[in-house]
């Protein structure tokens, strides 16, 4: 009865050292390829968002750029045209004043 037992431990120790062999080897289960691509592919499309958002700043930038141009014309043009609006309105004003038309 006692070698029953016996055979029983020696098989659990045999077993469990197998498995501590099989840890601690450091060899892969043959899916490190797989983890590689699958890792690789990740990183490709962090870079392809990355450079979307680069991109997309880029363009944000260069819009705010022209738009910013766009005020600064306006601002120039808007300055000058109702002062010369208002010199013709009060001229054309006058003379139909003058004229006796109201």
């Amino acid at each position: 009865m006692f070698s029953k037992i016996k055979k029983y431990i020696i098989g659990f120790f045999v077993l469990l050292g197998g498995a501590l062999i099989a840890f601690f080897s450091g060899k892969s289960s043959g899916r490190s390829k797989e983890r590689r691509k699958d890792i690789d592919n990740k990183l490709d499309i962090v870079k392809d968002a990355l450079k979307s958002n680069k991109k997309y700043k880029k363009d944000v930038q260069d819009l705010l750029e022209t738009k910013k141009k766009e005020l600064e014309k306006l601002k120039k043009k808007s300055n000058k045209k109702p002062k010369k609006k208002s010199a013709k309105k009060a001229h054309s004003r006058l003379k139909n004043i003058g004229k006796g038309k109201k």
